[in-house]
């Protein structure tokens, strides 16, 4: 009987530190922990520069889509907030553990409201570890990332180009401005490196010959609105405004370009 014994501590002691291992590796093992999920997004809109979190309503947790990984690997993904249970939330044991969440896919980013796209917002969670029975408090803070554009025609441009007078984008996206709304916003993905560039023809007539064509590339930044402004100059005769506001991180910035008028 001591025989026995003698082989069986060895061989528990490799078991134990075969354990050890596996959790300290992040790989499955027969131990589970679970971890809580806050989501929070900002409330930025194109009027309002204020970027503080605030929890999801109960629409949003319905369209907000959560995925989990560890080291890389899927366990789960595209599962509506609201729809997570305690069973999604019950892990083995193991690190490397990540949550990411979103408003909407990239591509229905920029293919929704038939071509001008959505605002889409995204996060992701610190890497974090579950540990056996004890649950593991995790917060997704998600942002906006894309980038929107919207134009404002002044009343001393409209009164002035009579004749009419549009901002067209390079993906032929022509910019309106609505007063109910305060301006069309297009959506645009922002690919690595948080800007792209976004090339402008402005039109305009004001009955005399010809039409005053402007060509104006434009950055656009990831997590912020543009609102181009366009105005007839009150300082110097013959000359347009075009002026260039970025919602960006509390940032406002400005912009003008004078652009000589045809008599």
């Amino acid at each position: 009987m001591s025989f026995k014994i003698q082989h069986i501590i060895p061989l528990l002691a490799v078991c134990l530190l075969t354990a050890c291992t596996a959790e300290e590796n992040g790989l499955p093992t027969n131990m589970r922990g679970s971890f809580t999920l806050g989501l929070s997004t900002d409330s930025l809109v194109v009027e309002v520069t204020t970027r503080a979190g605030r929890n999801l309503t109960d629409a949003e947790q319905q369209i907000f889509i959560v995925s989990l990984t560890q080291n890389g690997e899927k366990i789960w993904e595209n599962i509506p907030f609201a729809d997570i249970t305690q069973d999604d939330r019950i892990q083995p044991v193991g690190n490397g553990y990540v949550v990411s969440a979103e408003s909407c896919t990239s591509s229905e980013a920029e293919a929704a409201n038939n071509g001008w796209g959505q605002r889409r917002y995204w996060g992701q969670s610190d890497s974090f570890d579950i540990k056996s029975g004890e649950n593991t408090e995790v917060s997704v803070d998600c942002r906006m990332a894309n980038a929107g554009l919207c134009v404002e025609f002044d009343e001393s441009f409209t009164s002035y180009f009579t004749m009419g007078y549009s901002v067209t984008t390079d993906d032929s996206r022509t910019l309106r401005f609505d007063n109910t709304t305060s301006g069309s916003v297009a959506y645009y993905n922002i690919p690595e490196g948080n800007t792209r560039m976004v090339h402008l023809l402005v039109n305009a007539s004001a009955g005399w010959d010809g039409t005053l064509h402007i060509e104006r590339d434009l950055v656009l930044t990831r997590g912020g609105v543009t609102r181009l402004h366009v105005r007839k100059s009150e300082s110097t005769e013959g000359q347009i405004d075009l002026g260039i506001t970025f919602d960006d991180e509390f940032d406002v910035q400005y912009e003008y370009i004078d652009v000589p008028l045809e008599d």
